[in-house]
């Protein structure tokens, strides 16, 4: 399948599904496992030019198609990125935690932070003028050719200020 397509062509994996049972330890004795009453995804992903496997659990219908699981599944860039950046920016990197509780406490204010910038970005960039390009409710609006048929006279009125 192909996964996706990069700058330096398409990504190409052989890829190996089975529908599977997770096991779960009875009354918490490892040497009791009991299979559990649901099946699981199991996907496992072979890169063809480099010979990197992956492994994949998923808890998603056993209906699912296969593609959107593995559009899931290779999307972990964005977490990376995410974590990345709340470690940058946020301070989720600098804690000196002993106990879960903590943890999870100092994880939350990290996220809340990752939010209130994210709210206050998208909130600014608004704000900016629609012509600015890039920005505001015209980032995804181009100059056209109609529109650079006007440039012409723009500049020869600007010639004439001077």
């Amino acid at each position: 399948m192909t996964i996706k397509d990069t700058t330096r062509g398409e990504c190409i994996w052989q890829v190996k599904t089975a529908q599977v049972y997770l096991v779960r330890h009875q009354d918490g004795k490892a040497y009791c496992p009991v299979p559990t009453d649901r099946t699981y995804w199991l996907i496992v992903a072979k890169n063809l030019d480099t010979g990197e496997t992956k492994y994949f659990i998923s808890n998603a219908p056993a209906k699912e198609p296969l593609e959107p699981l593995l559009e899931v599944a290779f999307s972990r860039w964005h977490v990376e990125k995410w974590f990345e950046r709340a470690k940058q920016e946020c301070g989720f990197g600098a804690f000196e935690v002993r106990t879960y509780t903590s943890l999870i406490r100092h994880w939350l204010a990290s996220r809340l932070a990752m939010y209130f910038l994210a709210d206050q970005t998208h909130r600014l960039r608004g704000e900016k003028s629609a012509d600015n390009t890039g920005t505001g409710s015209g980032c995804f609006e181009y100059v056209a050719v109609e529109d650079m048929a006007e440039i012409p006279a723009f500049m020869e009125a600007e010639s004439l200020c001077v």
